[in-house]
C-alpha cells in the first residue's frame, strides 16, 4: 500500500491521542487531540490549530470520547486522566468549552466505556480507575448509578451479554489486585471471583464452539484462557513479555482475538532504542485457541480493527515509531511508516481515506492512502 504525507503538526509535548469527528457542529471535520501536560488541541483536516484548552494543568489526559449526551445532534467531550476527575463538555462554534459536570476519582482513570448496562435505555458512563473503584454513572449529571470496589486499581474492562439472556448484560474487569471479577450490569452484584497472583493489565471475552471463554494476561507473562461457565483454565500460553493489550471480534460473533505482548526493554536508556531488539508478539487467535499468525519484535502500543470494502485490516502503532497497518486474515503488513517516535495513537478517516498518528514528539502526522484493497 502507497501513501502520500500530507503535513504534520508539532506540539512541545507528548501527544497521547487524538479522535476525529465534527465536535461542534459546524459541518466541519476536525482532529482532536489530548496531551500529556493536559491541554487539548482542535486542529483542522489541513493541519491548522483552530484552538486549545487547558483541562488539566500538567497532568496528562489518557482518555476521550466522544457521546452525544443531551440528545442534540452534537457530540460531548468525555475527558479523563491522570488526576482522576472526570470531565464532562461541550463545545460551541468557535471551539470553546463549556463544562457540563465533573465527577472525582481518588486517582487515576484507567477507562471509560459507554453502554447501556442496566436496560433502561440510557447510555450509562462506565469508568474504572486505578482508585480500586469500578463506577457506573449517569451520563446527564454523573451520579452514581451503581460502583464497585476492588483490592487495588481496576486496569481494563469489557461488557458482553450475558450468556442465558442475550438481553442482559454483564461488566468483566481485572484488577492489579490479579482478580478477575464478573458484575451484573443492572445491580453489579457480583458474579464471578477468579484470583491470580500478579496484576492483571487485559481482559477479554471470546466465543467458541465449546462455549465462551474468559482471556486475561498480565504481569506473570502469561496468557490464561478461562472456561466462563466452569471458571477453569483450559490453557496457558507463555510469552517472554507483559501481557499488555487483546480485542476480540468481530462484533458481535467474538470469535477471533488479537493479543499483544510488552517489553519495558526501552527503559534502558544505556541502549539507543533503535538498537533494541523487542522480543514482543502480536497474536490472532481462532475460535479452537490455535495461533493463526503471529508478529514478533514489535512493541505494541494500541491496537484497532478498521474495516474497508468488506475487509478487515488491524491499525497499530510501536514503541519505537512504526505505524502499521495489517492484514487481519493474515497477518502481512501492507503499511509501514517509521518515525522514530513512539506511536501514542493513530485514527484512520476512511471516508477521505485519511490516516493521523500521534507522536510522543509532539507531532500529528496525516497521510493520504491510495484504497485499500487486497
Amino acid at each position: 500500500m502507497k501513501a502520500k504525507e500530507l503535513w504534520n503538526f508539532k506540539y512541545n509535548t507528548p501527544i497521547l491521542g487524538i479522535e476525529v469527528a465534527d465536535i461542534n457542529g459546524n459541518g466541519q471535520i476536525e482532529i482532536i487531540a489530548y496531551t500529556k501536560n493536559g491541554i487539548l488541541l482542535f486542529i483542522s483536516l489541513n493541519g491548522k490549530l483552530l484552538h486549545k484548552e487547558i483541562i488539566s494543568k500538567d497532568s496528562s489526559l489518557w482518555h476521550l470520547k466522544l457521546y452525544d449526551i443531551d440528545d442534540d445532534g452534537r457530540y460531548e467531550l468525555i475527558l479523563g486522566g491522570m488526576d482522576g476527575i472526570l470531565r464532562i463538555f461541550k463545545c460551541n462554534l468557535t471551539y470553546n468549552l463549556e463544562l457540563l459536570w465533573t465527577h472525582k476519582f481518588n486517582s487515576s482513570i484507567s477507562g471509560i466505556l459507554i453502554e447501556d448496562i442496566n436496560g433502561d435505555n440510557i447510555n450509562e458512563l462506565i469508568i474504572f480507575s486505578l482508585d480500586k473503584t469500578l463506577r457506573v454513572l449517569n451520563p446527564s449529571d454523573g451520579k452514581l448509578v451503581w460502583g464497585q470496589v476492588f483490592e487495588n486499581g481496576v486496569g481494563d474492562a469489557i461488557i458482553f451479554l450475558s450468556d442465558n439472556n442475550s438481553a442482559k448484560k454483564e461488566i468483566l474487569a481485572c484488577g492489579n489486585d490479579g482478580t478477575i471479577r464478573i458484575f451484573d450490569g443492572k445491580d453489579g452484584k457480583l458474579l464471578w471471583f477468579k484470583k491470580y497472583s500478579e496484576k492483571l493489565r487485559t481482559i477479554i471475552y471470546m466465543n467458541t464452539p465449546k462455549g465462551p471463554v474468559v482471556i486475561c494476561g498480565g504481569d506473570d507473562k502469561k496468557l490464561h484462557i478461562i472456561n466462563k461457565i466452569t471458571q477453569n483454565e483450559i490453557k496457558t500460553k507463555e510469552f517472554n513479555d507483559y501481557i499488555w493489550k487483546s480485542i476480540s471480534y468481530p462484533f458481535p460473533i467474538l470469535n477471533k482475538v488479537l493479543v499483544s505482548s510488552y517489553s519495558f526493554a526501552y527503559f534502558d536508556e544505556s541502549i539507543p532504542i533503535e538498537e533494541i531488539e523487542f522480543t514482543s508478539n502480536l497474536i490472532c487467535l481462532n475460535d479452537s485457541l490455535k495461533t493463526n499468525w503471529k508478529l514478533i519484535g514489535y512493541n505494541i502500543e494500541f491496537i484497532r480493527i478498521i474495516k474497508k470494502l468488506d475487509k478487515l485490516y488491524i491499525l497499530t502503532g510501536t514503541t519505537k515509531g512504526e505505524l502499521l497497518i495489517i492484514e487481519e486474515q493474515t497477518g502481512k503488513i501492507i503499511f509501514n511508516r517509521n518515525y522514530k517516535s513512539c506511536v501514542n495513537m493513530a485514527q484512520l478517516f476512511i471516508n477521505k481515506n485519511l490516516l493521523f498518528s500521534c507522536h510522543d514528539d509532539g507531532k500529528i502526522i496525516a497521510h493520504k492512502l491510495e484504497e485499500i484493497s487486497l
